[in-house]
């Protein structure tokens, strides 16, 4: 081993991880890197969370995405591992999207192209004083001239006309043979505008570059018709048409997008409140009002959509129900409410012991339910794990005896036990059965059943 390698390996935890994962392929090297990186999941999930998709369905695609760059990063490459799983997360989520969404967008080359010509036809228009030809547009972008001709008609047929337009004024294009002593004077209203609108216009104007804004001057604020901005510009009178309607769509994007800016944060501090309200309906309707956590409704549905996932992009999945044993006992010694109490407690401690991606629930009086994405026959491990806390949980403060609350676990495994909900939870349920009759406090793996 190098110098270089061996500072790496002692400065970078993760890195040292993902060589021993290489070099090994152990699961559980895997699922530590996996948790340590859960948080970034999150963090690009985040940032895609006005998509109208819930941000469940986000986080859970970026996990896909984590793993795949837990699978595919190469060690020996010299690449960041943060670097190349913040690419696959964000990617997976983006291409999730994709797959949902429904927008019709104009070709990219042609969307590129037109933004070049902007660009350029700025510069040009800066340096010249005056706006460019298209031949030397094309001269800049070193395109053929005919290439740039054709960009140029083909945004002239998709503008829709509006009232930039004066009216019974004809398309020109810049072709017409007219001579502007013969072209009869046009004279513009000047705008009675209140205080507010004026300064907003003349910030608005400011924007426009130096010839769209002698236009707008000139023939709005000076009285001036086109046939004298012709003369006093240089210009034709067809191109101060086309200067004209080309600065009014200008001055309107400009203002519309303030406009939008002051509707948008207002209806962000209103779809604030909406959220809020929704989320309470949503709680309401969704979670067990006794501990908090998901019904057992939305439990079955999330796990639909857990196998949905799973078949796309094969992954485990394993269901695991969870038993209080000697809660009748419990409950007719020490009453109810020192029963609903216990329940509480119980799923508190299933809730702080769960993993993030996991989906936990309140299946039933005295069982709850947990999903474990990504995850095999080793969920028996997790509910070990449970089953140890909840025994060592005393529940009662005082002295005198109390019964002895013990937790019991059924697992069953995508695939192996079952390939649709209903029959991973019979695989789990009569695992849990076979824990039950065995004394309880223990965790029993699924059998897979025969199929003749």
């Amino acid at each position: 081993m190098n110098f270089q390698s061996a500072t790496t390996e002692a400065s970078d935890p993760m890195q040292r991880l993902l060589e021993e994962y290489a070099r090994t392929k152990d699961p559980a090297i895997r699922d530590e890197i996996i948790l340590q990186n859960m948080g970034m999941v999150e963090l690009i999930a985040n940032r895609f969370r006005y998509t109208g998709e819930p941000l469940e369905d986000l986080v859970q695609e970026g996990y896909i995405g984590l793993i795949n760059a837990v699978d595919m990063y190469d060690v020996n490459r010299g690449v960041k591992f943060a670097t190349y799983a913040s690419h696959n997360i964000s990617g997976a989520i983006q291409h999730y999207l994709r797959d949902k969404g429904k927008l019709i967008r104009e070709p990219g080359w042609l969307h590129d192209l037109n933004q070049k010509i902007n660009k350029v036809s700025s510069q040009l228009a800066q340096t010249l004083g005056r706006e460019p030809t298209p031949a030397e547009i094309a001269e800049a972008l070193d395109l053929p001239e005919e290439e740039v001709e054709e960009v140029l008609r083909t945004r002239e047929v998709f503008r829709v006309s509006s009232l930039e337009q004066p009216l019974g004024e004809e398309e020109d294009y810049g072709f017409t043979t007219l001579e502007p002593d013969k072209l009869p004077i046009q004279r513009a209203p000047v705008p009675d505008l209140s205080i507010e609108d004026r300064l907003a216009l003349e910030e608005a104007i400011e924007q426009l570059n130096a010839v769209e804004k002698k236009v707008i001057y000139g023939f709005f604020f000076q009285d001036l018709s086109k046939s004298e901005l012709a003369q006093q510009l240089g210009y034709s009178c067809s191109h101060i048409s086309h200067l004209l309607r080309r600065a009014l769509r200008r001055l309107k994007e400009i203002l519309l997008a303030e406009e939008r800016e002051e509707m948008q944060r207002q209806l962000r501090s209103l779809e604030g409140q909406l959220e809020h309200y929704a989320q309470r309906v949503a709680e309401e309707t969704i979670r067990d009002e006794l501990t908090g956590l998901y019904n057992r409704r939305y439990i079955l549905n999330r796990l639909d959509e857990e196998i949905a996932r799973a078949i796309r992009y094969n992954l485990d999945i394993s269901v695991c129900l969870l038993q209080v044993d000697n809660l009748s006992e419990y409950r007719n010694a020490y009453g109810q409410r020192d029963s609903e109490r216990a329940i509480s407690v119980i799923a508190d401690i299933l809730r702080q012991s769960s993993r993030r991606i996991d989906r936990l629930g309140r299946y039933d009086e005295e069982r709850f339910i947990l999903v474990l994405p990504h995850t095999g026959p080793q969920a028996s491990v997790l509910c070990e794990r449970l089953r140890q806390k909840v025994a060592r949980r005393k529940f009662r403060r005082r002295k005198e005896p109390t019964a002895h609350l013990t937790l019991s676990s059924g697992i069953a495994v995508y695939r192996t036990d079952g390939e649709t909900s209903q029959e991973l939870v019979a695989a789990a349920e009569r695992a849990l059965a076979v824990a039950v009759k065995a004394g309880g406090n223990r965790t029993v793996l699924a059998t897979p059943v025969t199929k003749s």
